[in-house]
């Protein structure tokens, strides 16, 4: 089982990665050593409070945010959350579009769902993918 640490850490990695930084420069960011985050994204090191306040603000987050681990605990989990926290920085208008993507994103895959033991020209075996549910509609002005 990951520490603490080594969950906060993927988090915050998970987090700048998600807007574009690197190490060097979230590090300049939040005014802390690149190795300081390094070791913390690596779980070797884990932010004081004051530290954990600057990366929650870097990320437009509230502290409890960034701290609340949970969710993450799966590889669903995390993926869900990610997804969440990218949305929530979006505009009604572009939440809408990314909704109408991800339906005919899903519902392509659904046709063509591969045979089980199908691989790709890598021979990396192809997920099979079960049901989409239909998108819900939207009845709200937005």
């Amino acid at each position: 089982m990951r520490t603490l640490e080594e969950r906060l850490g993927q988090r915050i990695g998970m987090l700048r990665r998600a807007i574009g930084l690197t190490q060097a420069q979230f590090a300049e960011k939040i005014d802390v050593q690149p190795e300081t985050i390094c070791r913390i994204e690596n779980g070797k090191r884990a932010p004081s409070l004051g530290l954990m306040a600057r990366i929650a603000d870097a990320f437009e987050l509230e502290l409890h945010e960034l701290v609340d681990l949970r969710r993450g605990d799966s590889p669903k989990g995390l993926a869900v959350e990610n997804l969440l926290w990218y949305v929530s920085r979006v505009s009604p208008a572009e939440v809408e579009l990314l909704m109408d993507v991800i339906v005919a994103v899903l519902s392509h895959c659904r046709r063509v769902v591969p045979t089980p033991g199908a691989v790709d020209m890598a021979g990396v075996a192809l997920p099979l993918v079960k049901n989409v549910p239909p998108r819900p509609v939207h009845h709200g002005k937005g």
